[in-house]
């Protein structure tokens, strides 16, 4: 059976637990999570979410969470404003309690929910903007846990349902600059190998230095969130009704963002579709494209080293690195970023070369060269052989069974985080603990970070 008719055979069964009145769907672990296709399918997903199943047991509530949610409970009752949830966000519950080594805590966001603030206050975008960049990158990734904050954070700043189906089709309705950010934002997620000084310049013709540095950051971070929350498949926790009326504008429209090859029908869901990349590189034009990164300059402005060491706190030793340059350019939040990848590397409890191949198989398969300069850097100093190297581009050939499974696991999640499935998590839960699964995925997700951000600014390779 060709990809594309299984695609078209899923997209008939349809989603039952979504309420679609549909025979059935794939139901072996070895099955994705299911695509909707149009705005009322996605609705009825998002509501469906709520009951979601995590593929890590999500984590009992604490008692300074039993405190909070009382309280809220009781702003309810004096009649105050809806929160979007009861309790804490489901993914940061999952962080604190997975990733406790890498500085997160529920105490932070408890302190914040109940200051009504968020880590965005400080940003130069529009509000609006920065959410819809959000929505349109988890949608592509079939992200539904963020697809529903980012559904209800729009909603209660009075963004209609029909701009929210808008978000999911060729964007006209928008204006040139939305328009610009939109398709900057979708190439960077889902072809961060194809950034070119053009798209830089592009998009500069509506935002400033600062709003471009933080769009690519934005975007790249929220990469990185979509393959926490996807692939873990965290439960929907806000209180939003996402199933609503849709115009007829809509009704029928199927996505234009969503990892699908068919457009057909007016409701169903489909099997996600592979995003296919350019072939991997050899080892010769391996080590001319990173010449090529050694020599090349950076698109987005950098903090010079005396700023960036003061920021830092940095009183000696080697001179800081271009990402971090590119980082402290914002005073405001550079340090607390800069620190947080740092944490990547010496916190946690996975052993230094799991770490670092993790790091290789990300920028590998992103054809991002100065993270993969970084990434071999770190396997040689580790002992690799050049040919050990190599070798991890063929994970069935590994003769490590533990090897392998982490490098087709961050594979997957790197190039296609909608087609992870049970039986890959099951595979990675007989080789770790939960938490240290937890620490292979967030690992990915860092990688795909770093490889955006940093080949979207086009740093130079150190040597």
């Amino acid at each position: 059976m060709t990809r594309k008719l299984e695609i078209l055979c899923a997209f008939a069964l349809g989603l039952s637990c979504a309420g679609l009145s549909l025979a059935s769907e794939p139901t072996g672990k070895a099955a994705p999570e299911s695509v909707p296709l149009t705005r009322n399918d996605m609705k009825r997903v998002l509501d469906a979410s709520k009951e979601s199943i995590p593929r890590l047991p999500l984590p009992p509530l604490t008692e300074e969470e039993k405190v909070l949610i009382e309280e809220q409970k009781a702003q309810l009752a004096q009649g105050g404003e809806k929160p979007r949830r009861i309790g804490l966000a489901n993914n940061g519950r999952m962080r604190a309690y997975y990733l406790a080594d890498y500085g997160f805590k529920n105490s932070t966001d408890i302190t914040r929910t109940r200051a009504a603030t968020n880590r965005n206050n400080d940003s130069g975008l529009d509000a609006d903007l920065r959410t819809m960049l959000f929505w349109i990158v988890s949608r592509g990734n079939n992200c539904i846990y963020c697809l529903g904050h980012q559904e209800s954070s729009l909603a209660s700043r009075g963004v209609s349902d029909d701009q929210l189906a808008a978000l999911d089709g060729d964007w006209s309705e928008f204006d040139e600059p939305k328009r610009a950010a939109f398709a900057f934002a979708s190439k960077l997620s889902f072809e961060p190998y194809a950034i070119n000084d053009s798209d830089l310049i592009g998009l500069g013709k509506y935002y400033d230095a600062s709003q471009l540095a933080e769009i690519v950051q934005v975007v790249a971070g929220f990469n990185s969130t979509n393959r926490w929350t996807g692939p873990l498949r965290i439960k929907q926790d806000v209180l939003f009704q996402f199933t609503r009326p849709t115009s007829a504008n809509y009704l029928t429209s199927v996505s234009r963002i969503a990892p699908l090859s068919v457009t057909a029908g007016d409701k169903g869901i489909a099997l996600p579709m592979s995003r296919k990349r350019p072939p991997l590189e050899s080892r010769s034009e391996v080590e001319s494209a990173l010449n090529v990164a050694r020599q090349r300059t950076a698109r987005l402005k950098l903090a010079d080293q005396a700023s960036t060491r003061e920021l830092l706190k940095y009183d000696g030793g080697p001179a800081p690195l271009q990402w971090q340059q590119l980082l402290a350019a914002n005073p405001k939040s550079g340090a607390e970023r800069v620190t947080s990848y740092e944490a990547v590397w010496t916190k946690g409890t996975l052993e230094p070369r799991t770490k670092a191949i993790i790091a290789y198989v990300g920028a590998r398969q992103d054809h991002a060269w100065y993270a993969l300069g970084h990434a071999i850097k770190r396997l040689r100093g580790l002992g690799f052989t050049e040919d050990q190297i190599m070798a991890l581009d063929q994970p069935e050939k590994l003769t490590s069974p533990v090897d392998s499974e982490v490098v087709k696991f961050a594979r997957m999640i790197t190039v296609d985080p909608a087609l992870i499935a049970d039986d890959d998590f099951e595979r990675m839960r007989k080789l770790f603990s939960d938490k240290q699964v937890a620490e292979v995925v967030y690992q990915t997700t860092q990688a795909a970070f770093f490889d955006r951000l940093t080949e979207a600014a086009g740093l130079r390779l150190e040597d």
